[in-house]
């Protein structure tokens, strides 16, 4: 027996041993290549969300800076206070719209008031974060302000980044006097 295992052990590996290890290590192999994509691809997604977020706090926090009575302002349209004022930025379709809301309904509807006062974009710094969002591909930039029903003082910040299929980011704040 002692000279049966000398012979054995001088042969060395077989054929199919050696096939059979380079088959599991070449699955081993692409089983770990295939996390790579799939983490680049995470964390591209990751970055994205990140910049988009970083967009949206910058803008709510310019808003802020503008301070409360000259939203106050922004919120008046010929003397009168409205509730609601609505900006909606197309990016696609380079398309801006300003709506005014004297009844605060959700729905923006034919009796709202649609204006061109492109004045609103520079008191706001709307312009710088609409380049962002075009460089980053975003759909569509929102910002709502608005009175607060039943608190005086009270002014509601809403900005938010529509991207993607139904995906957004959206920041929710409030100023007062």
């Amino acid at each position: 027996m002692l000279e049966y295992q000398r012979n054995n052990h001088k042969r060395g590996f077989t054929v199919i041993e050696i096939i059979l290890a380079i088959l599991i290590i070449s699955l081993v192999i692409v089983g770990v290549l295939m996390f790579f994509p799939t983490s680049r691809r995470a964390t591209e997604e990751s970055a994205l969300k990140t910049r988009i977020a970083n967009s949206v706090i910058s803008e709510v926090e310019a808003i802020k800076a503008v301070g409360y009575k000259d939203l106050r302002r922004l919120l008046e349209y010929t003397g009168e206070i409205q509730n609601k004022l609505l900006i909606e930025l197309f990016l696609k379709e380079n398309i801006e719209k300003i709506y005014y809301d004297k009844n605060d309904n959700n729905v923006f509807d034919g009796g709202d008031i649609e204006i061109s006062d492109t004045s609103i974009f520079d008191r706001l710094k709307i312009n710088n974060w609409k380049s962002l969002l075009s460089e980053l591909g975003i759909e569509k930039g929102v910002i709502e302000i608005r009175t607060v029903e039943g608190i005086d003082n009270l002014i509601s910040i809403k900005v938010r980044a529509e991207y993607g299929f139904g995906k957004s980011y959206e920041i929710n704040t409030y100023i007062s006097l």
